[in-house]
């Protein structure tokens, strides 16, 4: 007994369907993070009585990432060199990601602790470990470990990385992540010491970040293979039909 191409058609499609079930609840569906990158973000920042300040340079209380480094794949290693030396005035090409606050650019960088400034002694501040984070392709979250991240503004050090707030209530920096398109979006709240100066005196500041791009997992989750092939099969009996229809 032979299935008519309707049936063949619905049966790849139902197969592909219970293939991602069946992989899903037989995995945690939970995946490391293999490669990232960061292609857009914001910042905002708030003072020790909580008030919202207004960067004068965007006119806005939300202010724009506006420069992105060669390298923005948080978990290849440590990256950037966390530009000592540098005039206050200039950006550091080789920095993640970086701003400008109150005129002045900011840069990032990441290191286990900070590689000092003029005002910022090398390794009086502790970082933290590579970047690491996972990926969930059923609640479509990830959650990233970035206490290693640094900000450089006005020849100052400082921390920025997740877990580095006053009052923290996680350790990890959280946010989306589409599994089909590999889209993400996370924040995190970090505390900026009042050594930096400028707007954080006499105390300090609360500055949370969000951060976007692409991500992509590893292993890559089963149930992609299975849709996969899903789909290919619905594919290739599509055009099995249209080669009989025209003979």
């Amino acid at each position: 007994m032979f299935l008519s191409k309707q049936a063949l058609l619905r049966l790849a499609f139902l197969t592909s369907l219970l293939g991602i079930a069946l992989t899903d609840s037989a995995n945690a569906a939970t995946f490391s993070i293999g490669s990232m990158n960061i292609t857009n973000g914001t910042y905002i920042v708030w003072d020790s009585n909580n008030a919202l300040l207004v960067n004068p340079s965007t006119g806005s209380s939300i202010s724009p990432i506006t420069y992105f480094g060669p390298n923005t794949n948080l978990v290849s290693g440590y990256i950037g060199n966390g530009g000592g030396g540098l005039p206050s005035s200039t950006s550091d090409s080789a920095s993640i990601f970086g701003g400008i606050w109150f005129g002045s650019p900011f840069n990032t960088y990441t290191a286990a602790s900070n590689l000092g400034d003029d005002s910022s002694p090398t390794g009086s501040i502790v970082g933290g470990p590579v970047p690491t984070g996972t990926l969930d392709d059923i609640s479509g979250t990830i959650t990233m470990n970035l206490s290693s991240l640094f900000g450089n503004w006005g020849n100052v050090d400082f921390n920025a990385g997740s877990g580095k707030s006053v009052g923290i209530t996680t350790w990890f920096a959280t946010g989306n992540w589409n599994p089909l398109t590999g889209d993400y979006s996370m924040s995190w709240v970090s505390t900026v010491d009042s050594t930096v100066g400028g707007p954080c005196l006499p105390t300090s500041c609360a500055v949370e970040f969000t951060l976007g791009g692409t991500v992509t997992p590893v292993p890559v989750p089963a149930s992609f293979w299975l849709l996969g092939s899903g789909l290919m099969s619905v594919l290739a009996l599509a055009r099995r039909k249209r080669t009989f229809t025209s003979t």
